[in-house]
């Protein structure tokens, strides 16, 4: 059997060798660190496990920079062979396969295979826990909406209404209004019309709004309902902020405004909305 590899194929392939080879180069250096200071405990050197996690987390970071893909943290498995042969092997043939190179071959396949095993551990791990904790939630509210029914009902005689959750409400008219009342000039273009502007620079406000995750799991209409009126609300804080600076500066207006909406922290747990843009005073 022959195997040709085609120009446009050997081409393909310098990138994710040399992120390998990038990768490798890092593990070593940080290998070499360990050794030259003899980081080590009961003499064994940490370079062991630290120098192939160092390999394929540069491996990947530079992967995923220039490709746009993992390449398998090939380096690591590189590093992992070459430290274990060099210090289990050649240094010291009598200590042989123990327990160490077992956990170390254990960590070198977590940084392998950062994908599979991340989900397997941390994603699955994670949802089983929140299934587990939201179904330990509910068993309680539960037990709790019996009682307190049983109590209206028999002790204080008088009829139960459950709790509901909290409906944020947006008036536009007022918010509106709100916004007009400022004296202030918003334009979203930079068409300059007025014959003088004194330009002030850029300006830019943050609102930070937190989800209602519970409200989410458990009535999702109307947290969606309050997400839409929650970042409505954000908005013109956004804006009223923006018009505080800008007038704050001497200015009277706002061009080339920019509204944003991002998610932020971990999970996506909270929303950014930002405001931006050229603060200016318009004669």
């Amino acid at each position: 059997m022959k195997f040709k590899i085609k120009g446009k194929q050997l081409k393909d392939l310098k990138k994710p060798l040399l992120c390998i080879i990038v990768g490798t180069i890092a593990g070593s250096l940080n290998y070499e660190f360990f050794m030259h200071y003899n980081i080590a405990i009961y003499g064994w050197n940490f370079g062991l496990i630290f120098a192939p996690l160092v390999a394929g987390y540069v491996e990947t970071i530079a992967a995923e920079e220039f490709i746009g893909e993992d390449t398998g943290a090939v380096s690591a498995f590189i590093l992992f062979i070459s430290t274990t042969i060099y210090s289990f092997i050649l240094t010291n043939p009598s200590l042989g396969f123990n327990f160490i190179t077992f956990g170390t071959i254990i960590i070198i396949l977590q940084a392998a295979f950062p994908t599979l095993i991340n989900y397997l551990l941390i994603v699955f791990g994670l949802r089983l826990a929140t299934r587990i904790w939201r179904g330990i939630k509910k068993i309680v509210k539960s037990i709790s909406d019996k009682i307190k029914r049983f109590k209206y009902k028999y002790i204080l005689k008088e009829p139960y209404e459950p709790e509901t959750e909290t409906i944020i409400e947006y008036d536009e008219a007022k918010c509106s209004q709100m916004i007009n009342s400022k004296n202030f000039i918003f334009l979203t273009g930079t068409n300059e019309f007025y014959k003088h502007i004194i330009n002030l620079g850029h300006f830019a406000a943050t609102v930070i709004i937190e989800k209602d995750k519970h409200l989410v799991h458990s009535d999702p209409l109307r947290a969606e309902l309050n997400t839409l009126n929650s970042l409505k609300i954000g908005k013109d804080e956004c804006l009223v902020k923006l018009t505080n600076n800008i007038k704050a500066a001497g200015g009277n207006g706002v061009i080339d405004l920019d509204i944003q909406y991002s998610l932020i922290g971990l999970g996506g747990d909270s929303y950014q909305v930002t405001a931006m843009g050229m603060g200016v005073y318009l004669k």
